[in-house]
């Protein structure tokens, strides 16, 4: 079994901090609009500045370098946080945004046979047990991530390399882990007012 790291001496928490894990997740100064992705290092600037400010004045003059996460990014990030307290449903909707993200920009040969009817039916099938949806004309569902990070090609080789249905939806999975894993140890998520609702 793997040791539990503590993160709590490694980030500093903040008023402002929602949950430290398995996603960071921070309030932002806005209350309506999207969410914003950010490094850590970007935070900690931000949450430096925050710190020196005295409480009487304005908080935020500096915009840290960010992301801004709307389309199908929003609500992606909207469900991410739905799920904040329970890492298995946060992967599992990760996978299922792999999983749109298959249909939309990634092609796979597998995908061009009658197999693509399974390929639906699997997403349905968890997009109502997680009882998630993306709303609009959506391309994009996995968070962008930098290339230093992760290269986008990566996910989209996997997926057209997969030789089966078997095969893709491992790659699939191997693929949003790894992504989750760099979202955790790199990323700091910055969320509207709005979001606290739920």
């Amino acid at each position: 079994m793997a040791d539990i790291i503590d993160l709590s001496s490694r980030f500093k928490s903040g008023k402002n901090l929602i949950v430290i894990s398995p996603l960071e997740f921070r309030k932002g100064e806005w209350l309506s609009g999207s969410a914003i992705l950010c490094t850590r290092e970007e935070s900690e600037k931000l949450e430096a500045q925050r710190r020196k400010t005295p409480s009487d004045k304005p908080p935020i003059t500096l915009v840290p370098d960010h992301i801004t996460l709307d389309g199908g990014y929003h609500y992606t990030c909207l469900s991410l946080f739905k799920f904040r307290e329970d890492e298995k449903r946060m992967r599992r909707l990760y996978r299922l945004a792999g999983l749109m993200e298959c249909i939309t920009r990634a092609p796979s040969p597998v995908l061009r046979t009658d197999l693509v009817r399974r390929f639906f039916k699997i997403i349905n099938e968890e997009r109502e047990k997680l009882d998630v949806s993306w709303k609009g004309n959506v391309r994009r569902f996995l968070l962008p991530l930098r290339t230093e990070h992760y290269h986008p090609a990566v996910f989209i080789d996997t997926v057209s390399s997969a030789q089966s249905l078997k095969e893709l939806l491992a790659g699939i999975e191997t693929e949003t882990n790894s992504q989750f894993d760099i979202l955790a140890a790199s990323y700091v998520i910055y969320v509207p007012g709005s979001f606290h609702k739920l």
